[in-house]
């Protein structure tokens, strides 16, 4: 169907508005995810592409951009389509062996920035790596910030996300500041060098019969779904963190929305001694949030 709807199309505009449409059922973002598509198809720029508009196209490129649309209608993650997703400012390789880096996740590296300020040198662990868009990031902004040997071990539970992490460490020159470990979070204690001044961690924290929309399903579950309310990997990396952390190192730990309660009566109940705070909105309305833990 999606190659006959573009098979009357003859100029750019006409791809974008047909794929526009059909993407409507199926995106949040269906104009967005039109252009990146067909700005990778032909290389260009997304600026490029607006000021290319009125520009005709060869039954080539309709036919090409046809077949990614087609993937796009299923539910495709757009990154997966075009090989990369941009994170902080940089262009990450990803697949689907890693998750697609999320907006959201940004704000570890800010607090990581914060609790960095100042620092001559910084240990620090990156735990579910996956593309490796966290521990790269972090070590390009310390360095830039004139931190002169930032040393990041990252780790995956998956030998392939880590070969993507490695490749995009590579690509943007941050290969010598990293070590990469295969290890279900700390089981591989040998392989780890403790203490570390921060540990940063994107597990997985949706409930294991929590409702997902369609693209999550290109994207490897075991990122994604975790038992005991989407908890259970996040209570195993704080108190597995407590034996790894330097006195005052502090743990930012990715959490979904609706866990905040949760989380306190696990604090409450297991390390009431433990000094914690959530980041960002606080407010009634439970969100997307990093919990912060620091270990004195």
């Amino acid at each position: 169907m999606e190659r006959q709807l573009f098979s009357k199309c003859s100029h750019i505009s006409e791809l974008l508005k047909t794929a526009e449409e059909l993407f409507r059922l199926s995106s949040s973002s269906p104009r967005l995810d039109a252009e990146v598509l067909l700005a990778h198809l032909l290389s260009i720029s997304r600026s490029s592409l607006i000021a290319a508009l009125r520009d005709e196209c060869s039954k080539e490129v309709v036919a090409a951009f046809a077949l990614l649309a087609a993937r796009r209608v299923q539910g495709e993650p757009v990154p997966y389509i075009t090989g990369e997703r941009e994170f902080y400012g940089k262009a990450f390789l990803v697949n689907p062996a890693v998750l697609v880096p999320r907006p959201e996740s940004e704000l570890i590296i800010d607090q990581a920035l914060k609790i960095c300020s100042g620092k001559q040198s910084v240990k620090f662990m990156d735990l579910g790596t996956g593309s490796g868009c966290l521990a790269i990031t972090l070590v390009a902004e310390l360095l830039a910030s004139g931190l002169r040997e930032p040393h990041c071990v990252a780790v995956d539970i998956s030998q392939e996300a880590l070969n993507v992490a490695a490749r995009n460490a590579e690509r943007l020159g941050a290969l010598q500041y990293i070590s990469f470990v295969k290890s279900n979070w700390f089981s591989e204690s040998a392989a780890f060098s403790a203490p570390y001044d921060l540990i940063i961690a994107n597990p997985p924290y949706i409930a294991s019969d929590e409702k997902t929309p369609i693209e999550l399903s290109f994207e490897p579950q075991g990122a994604l779904f975790s038992d005991d309310l989407g908890l259970k990997d996040t209570k195993e990396i704080i108190s597995g963190a407590l034996t790894m952390l330097a006195p005052n190192g502090t743990l930012l730990c990715e959490v979904g929305a609706g866990k905040r309660e949760h989380l306190r009566r696990y604090f409450k109940t297991k390390h009431p001694a433990l000094e914690y705070s959530f980041l960002g909105d606080d407010s009634e309305h439970d969100r997307f949030t990093v919990v912060e833990v620091v270990r004195k």
